[in-house]
């Protein structure tokens, strides 16, 4: 946000969620003076989080660290294209069609990321965002999976 929000003044980050990194997160947040760019919630529900999903534009999660993670696919769900970083199996879920991938750590492509999503026509975002709600749904529906479980069990483990 630090290299993005002069760019483009209009960026708001919203960080959910709790941890021991917060007063060091709220000191860098003071000293870049992104203090009305940037809202930390603290730890929220999950109606909580499915209501910010529901207003956001996008979800950004830079990492070092995913497997598949849960908070891209219920960003898809709620239809919000993803910029993440490109690990693990984060590039399963995340291409050109549903949002940006960067590389982890890397704070200048992440800087281009959003500002490239920033720059997006708002009804590019929206295919973006039905692509990652078709995306999600086609490829990780609870009730599919479970039908796919139950029919394994059923075979006695014979595809």
């Amino acid at each position: 946000m630090a290299l993005a929000a002069p760019q483009a003044p209009d960026l708001h980050l919203t960080l959910i969620g709790e941890g021991p990194f917060r007063t060091m997160l709220e000191a860098q947040i003071a000293r870049a003076g992104l203090q009305k760019q940037i809202t930390l919630t603290g730890w929220l529900d999950e109606a909580a989080v499915r209501d910010h999903l529901a207003r956001s534009h996008a979800l950004i999660l830079p990492s070092f660290a995913e497997g598949l993670p849960m908070v891209v696919m219920e960003a898809f769900a709620a239809a919000r294209p993803v910029i993440a970083s490109a690990i693990m199996g984060v590039p399963e879920l995340v291409s050109r069609d549903t949002g940006w991938l960067v590389p982890a750590g890397d704070a200048a492509a992440l800087c281009d990321a959003i500002l490239t999503f920033a720059a997006t026509p708002k009804d590019r975002l929206e295919t973006m965002g039905a692509s990652a709600r078709e995306t999600v749904l086609a490829r990780h529906d609870i009730t599919q999976e479970a039908e796919k479980l139950a029919a394994l069990f059923a075979s006695g483990g014979r595809p």
